[in-house]
C-alpha cells in the first residue's frame, strides 16, 4: 500500500478545547481509548493528511497537549467551539482547511480525502450519513413533517473549505451574531452551497457514556 498523500496546501484544524461536561471525566480529548488519548489517535491520522495540524486545547492543559501532539501546533481554545474554530482559522494560512472533531476518532483517511477532493471542486464539502429510516420534523411534541431517508443526511465531520470562503463565513457569523452547532450550518446561513460526501456508520460522535462503551468495540477503526 502506498503511503498516504500529504496535502501541502491544506491545514487540518482540530477544535479540542471542550471540557467534556456531559461525560463528566474531564476534557474528552484526553480520555484514553485502546491505550492512547483521543487527541493522539486523531492527530496521528491528521498528520497523514497534512504537515500543518493546528489544535485548540483547554488553556490549563496546553503543555500536556504539546507533549501528546508532536508535529502539531497547539493553541488555547475559545469559550465555545465556534470561537475555537475562529482562532484556528486565524492561525492557518494555506489555501484549504479541514475541520474535524476529536470526538470522531474513527473517521477513515479515505473519507478525509474524499471530502477534501469534493471541496476542491465546489469550495465547501462535508460528510453526511444517510439514515436508514424516515426522519420527522417535530414541533411541540407533534410531527409536522416527515422526510424520506433519501432526502436527508446526518451531519458528520470532516468538513473541508476553501480558506477564503471560511474566512468570509466566520466574518458574517461574527458580524451577525450567528451561533450554530456546526460550521457547515454557518456556511448554509451565509448562502454558500455545501457539497455532500457520503459519511460512514462507524464515524460516531463520542458524547455520552453509552457512546464510549460502543467506541470500545470499534477500536480496529482507529
Amino acid at each position: 500500500m502506498p503511503p498516504p498523500e500529504i496535502h501541502r496546501d491544506l491545514s487540518v484544524l482540530i477544535p479540542a478545547a471542550g471540557a467534556g461536561e456531559r461525560l463528566g471525566q474531564g476534557p474528552k480529548a484526553l480520555l484514553e481509548l485502546n491505550g492512547s488519548p483521543l487527541i493522539v489517535w486523531l492527530t496521528r491520522k491528521a498528520l497523514q493528511l497534512s504537515d500543518d495540524v493546528i489544535v485548540t486545547v483547554p488553556p490549563n492543559h496546553l503543555k500536556e497537549f504539546q507533549q501528546l501532539c508532536p508535529g502539531c501546533r497547539c493553541i488555547a481554545g475559545g469559550d465555545t467551539r465556534q470561537a475555537s474554530v475562529a482562532r484556528l482559522l486565524a492561525k492557518s494560512s494555506r489555501d484549504w482547511v479541514m475541520l474535524t472533531d476529536v470526538v470522531r476518532p474513527f473517521t477513515s483517511l479515505d473519507l478525509y480525502n474524499q471530502v477534501l477532493s469534493k471541496a476542491r471542486t465546489t469550495g465547501i464539502a462535508g460528510a453526511f450519513l444517510s439514515p436508514d429510516v424516515p426522519i420527522a420534523h417535530i414541533v411541540n411534541h407533534q410531527i409536522v413533517r416527515s422526510f424520506k431517508s433519501s432526502e436527508v443526511g446526518v451531519f458528520q465531520t470532516p468538513h473541508a473549505f476553501s480558506r477564503k470562503l471560511l474566512v468570509d463565513i466566520c466574518a458574517q457569523a461574527e458580524n451577525s451574531s450567528w451561533v450554530e452547532q456546526s460550521t457547515l450550518e454557518l456556511a448554509i446561513k451565509a448562502e454558500y452551497p455545501v457539497a455532500v460526501v457520503p459519511g460512514e456508520k462507524n464515524n460516531i460522535k463520542l458524547t455520552t457514556a453509552d457512546d464510549w462503551q460502543f467506541a470500545k468495540i470499534l477500536t480496529e477503526y482507529l
